[in-house]
C-alpha cells in the first residue's frame, strides 16, 4: 500500500512524496532511513474510486481532520514555509475529497488577497468563531505558528468533551429505546392472546389495560390517519421550536431535568472556560471573549446569564462577582475565575 509523506531535512527544508509498504510502521522506517529529520504528515492513499468519491455532499469534514490539519499547519510554518506552500501541501496530502476542498478554498481566498483568518471566516461551519478570532489576533501579533498551536488544544479539548458527552448518553438512549421496544412487543403481541384468556375466563382486566388495548387496536386499524396525525404534530412541534418564547421555554424546561441539567450546564462552563482561556492568552480582552462565548452558546437561559455578566463587565466589574450572583454558576468555577482575576493568571485559572 502507499503512503503520502510531508517531512523535513536536517537543514529544514519541507519535501513531500509517497513511499510503497506494508504498513505505517514501515513507512516511517523507510522515511528516517532517507535521511530525513522529523515527519510532518503521514496518510495511506485512499483507492481512486470509493463513495466519497462518487457522493461527495455526503462526506463532510470530521473534527480531527480540522485538528490534523491545524497541527500540521504550525509544523510546517515553524519550519519556515510560507502559508501558500504550507497549504499547498496539506492541499495534496488530504486523504478525504471533503478536506481537500477546504484546503484548496482556503488556498484560493489568500491567492486572492485575503488574511488566513479571512479566509477560515469563509467556511464558519468548519471553522468556530473562536477559531478565527484567534487566528486573527495570532496573525496581527505575528505568531500564528503559536496561535495554531493554542487553536490545535482547543479544538481536541471540544472533541475530547463531546465524546464524553456521547458516551454519557448512550446508556439512557439505549434504556429509553429498549423501553420502547418492550412496551410495543407487550402491547402488539403479549397482551392480545392474554385478554382472550382473561375474557374466555369471564375476568374483567383493568380500565388502563382495556384503554391501553383498546388505542393500539385503533391506532393499527387507522394506520394511514395516524401516520398522518404524527407528520403534522412533527411539523408543528419544528415550527413551534423556531419561536423565541418556546425556544426559551424548552431551555428552561431542559435545565430543569436532572441528567440534562448536569450534562448542559457542566459542557457550557466548560465551553465558556476553554474558549476564554485560549482567547486571553492570544491578547484578546474579556468583553469580547464574552460576546463570542454567548454566541455559541445554544441554550437561550444561558445564553442570558453570559448577557448578564458581559453587561456588568462592560459597566467596570470583574468577571467572578456577577457570576457569583448566578446559580447557574458553579461555585468551583466562580471562586477559581475570582483567583484567577486576584492573581493575574486567570488564563491560566479557566
Amino acid at each position: 500500500m502507499a503512503f503520502k509523506y510531508i517531512a523535513s531535512t536536517v537543514d529544514n527544508k519541507i519535501v513531500n512524496g509517497t513511499v510503497d509498504v506494508a504498513s505505517e510502521s514501515q513507512a516511517e522506517a523507510a522515511i528516517y532511513r532517507d535521511g530525513y529529520r522529523h515527519i510532518i504528515s503521514l496518510k495511506k492513499v485512499s483507492p481512486a474510486f470509493n463513495a466519497e468519491t462518487l457522493i461527495p455532499s455526503i462526506f463532510g469534514v470530521r473534527p480531527q481532520e480540522i485538528i490534523e490539519f491545524t497541527g500540521q499547519l504550525a509544523t510546517l510554518l515553524k519550519s519556515g514555509v510560507s502559508i501558500v506552500t504550507a497549504l499547498n501541501l496539506l492541499g495534496g496530502q488530504a486523504p478525504r475529497a471533503a478536506l481537500r476542498k477546504i484546503v484548496n478554498g482556503l488556498l484560493g481566498e489568500i491567492q486572492g488577497g485575503s488574511s488566513f483568518s479571512q479566509a477560515l471566516s469563509r467556511y464558519p461551519m468548519v471553522f468556530p468563531d473562536a477559531f478565527v478570532k484567534l487566528v486573527n489576533a495570532s496573525e496581527q501579533a505575528g505568531n500564528l505558528e503559536t496561535g495554531l498551536r493554542h487553536a490545535e488544544v482547543y479544538l481536541e479539548a471540544q472533541e475530547q468533551s463531546k465524546r464524553k458527552i456521547k458516551r454519557a448518553m448512550a446508556y439512557p438512549v439505549f434504556v429509553l429505546l429498549l423501553a420502547g421496544a418492550v412496551s410495543i412487543l407487550l402491547i402488539t403481541v403479549v397482551l392480545p392472546p392474554l385478554v382472550q384468556l382473561f375474557s374466555s375466563l369471564g375476568s374483567e382486566l383493568p380500565w388502563m389495560t382495556r384503554w391501553l388495548l383498546g388505542m393500539t387496536g385503533f391506532i393499527l386499524e387507522h394506520r394511514v390517519q395516524a401516520l398522518a396525525a404524527l407528520v403534522a404534530a412533527v411539523i408543528v412541534i419544528v415550527a413551534l421550536s423556531r419561536l423565541p418564547a418556546v425556544k426559551l421555554a424548552a431551555d428552561r424546561l431542559r435545565l430543569r431535568l436532572p441528567l440534562f441539567r448536569s450534562i448542559t450546564i457542566e459542557r457550557s462552563m466548560q465551553h465558556f472556560c476553554q474558549t476564554a482561556s485560549m482567547l486571553l492568552k492570544a491578547g484578546l480582552r474579556l468583553p469580547q471573549i464574552l460576546e463570542i462565548t454567548v454566541g455559541a452558546n445554544r441554550n437561550h437561559v444561558l445564553r442570558q446569564a453570559f448577557d448578564g455578566v458581559r453587561d456588568r463587565l462592560v459597566q467596570g466589574e470583574g468577571l467572578s462577582q456577577p457570576m457569583s450572583e448566578n446559580r447557574l454558576f458553579p461555585p468551583l468555577m466562580v471562586e477559581m475565575t475570582a483567583v484567577g482575576e486576584k492573581s493575574g493568571a486567570l488564563d491560566e485559572t479557566l
